[in-house]
């Protein structure tokens, strides 16, 4: 896929406060690209710079191959889907779809066309005349799609859009997302917090923090190969845990070795302090005495399909969370083994942004 959009080194403060620091992104054509972090991290203001809602103080916008970073938000091949929708209410459906045709004169017959066809895109075909407050939470977002779509937007962002549907709605939205997506055959940047709809519906995935991009990769590479704590924090449950090499693929974790698949090519040398990531499904449990480590069930949860336990090592230094199948008991005394391709070695911290934040399990 060839580049579509560019970020170089792009800045921006909101009253001294430094809100993007050094952003440096590329998005190819046709991607679905989500930038995920927590509130405040600076993904919202990525994507009003992108929509030119916003100027950077430093850095470049480029959008096929040229710098729009002063291009007025109306001159832009971009359409914006805000989280509140920000649909007309005065207005029935089809003229909140026929807003930015009207403005740009297109002629009558072709505005006709293109609501029926934004309808169809969107699975409400008929709705031309409903009343805005006629329509529930869902429709409503999907109203705000055809808007932005009938105006062929080379590129579709989307800020949280999901956010205030219910769970069902909003996985029954994901799936409709990627459809158009594929269907319209334009590029999605998409923001949210939500770590679920990052994974479920992107091509690439940037996880934000403090104003950085701390990684950026495939579903797949982000989840399995976190780079700093804060990722593997961030996407899913983990259990982070500081250890030391002992030798290449071999690293102590709490006094015991553990085999890895990571050594000193990849940067990790022996009698060096790392973090270790091991996540709760990759646990496996084991009769007592018979796996590489020991502990004691000291909570137990049923999460729908799984069981989600903490349990006490047996020297009470460390407290792991596991996620399985099998009902166990509290007060079990069990066995657990990791196979070496699970355990990720990251190297220690260089700054507080790579830091995990906490969070309580």
């Amino acid at each position: 896929m060839s580049e579509l959009i560019r970020l170089e080194s792009i800045v921006k403060s909101y009253e001294g406060n430094v809100v993007l620091n050094g952003i440096d992104l590329s998005v190819s054509e046709n991607e679905f690209v989500t930038l995920l972090g927590p509130s405040g991290c600076g993904k919202t203001t990525t994507l009003r710079l992108l929509g030119g809602f916003e100027k950077p103080d430093e850095g470049r916008i480029l959008f096929d191959g040229k710098v729009i970073t002063d291009m007025p938000a109306n001159q832009r091949p971009i359409n914006t889907v805000f989280q509140n929708y920000a649909l007309f209410p005065h207005m029935n459906v089809g003229e909140n779809i026929a807003f930015g045709l009207r403005v740009k004169n297109k002629p009558e017959q072709y505005i006709k066309d293109k609501i029926k066809y934004a309808l169809k895109l969107v699975n409400l075909k008929g709705f031309e005349t409903r009343k805005v407050d006629q329509l529930s939470g869902g429709q409503q977002q999907r109203i705000a799609m055809a808007r932005a779509v009938v105006n062929e937007p080379k590129v579709l962002l989307l800020d949280e859009p999901l956010g205030a549907l219910d769970l069902k709605l909003r996985q029954e939205m994901e799936y409709e997302l990627v459809r158009l997506k594929k269907e319209l055959g334009i590029t999605f940047i998409y923001v949210t917090h939500d770590q679920e709809e990052a994974l479920t519906m992107s091509d690439k995935v940037v996880v934000m923090n403090e104003g950085r991009i701390q990684q950026e990769g495939t579903p797949e590479e982000i989840y399995n190969e976190p780079e700093n704590a804060f990722v593997a924090d961030f996407i899913g449950d983990s259990n982070i845990v500081s250890g030391r090499m002992v030798e290449d693929y071999l690293v102590k974790i709490n006094g015991i070795d553990f085999p890895c698949i990571d050594g000193s090519e990849q940067g990790f040398k022996p009698g060096r302090k790392v973090d270790v990531v091991i996540r709760p499904e990759d646990i496996e449990i084991r009769p007592y005495g018979q796996g590489i480590f020991n502990g004691t069930i000291i909570s137990k949860l049923f999460i729908g399909m799984h069981y989600e336990m903490l349990v006490e090592s047996e020297d009470g230094k460390i407290e792991w969370l596991l996620q399985n199948y099998v009902q166990q008991e509290e007060g079990d005394r069990i066995g657990m083994y990791v196979k070496p391709e699970n355990i990720q070695i990251m190297h220690k911290p260089r700054s507080e942004d790579e830091e995990a934040i906490e969070v309580d399990i």
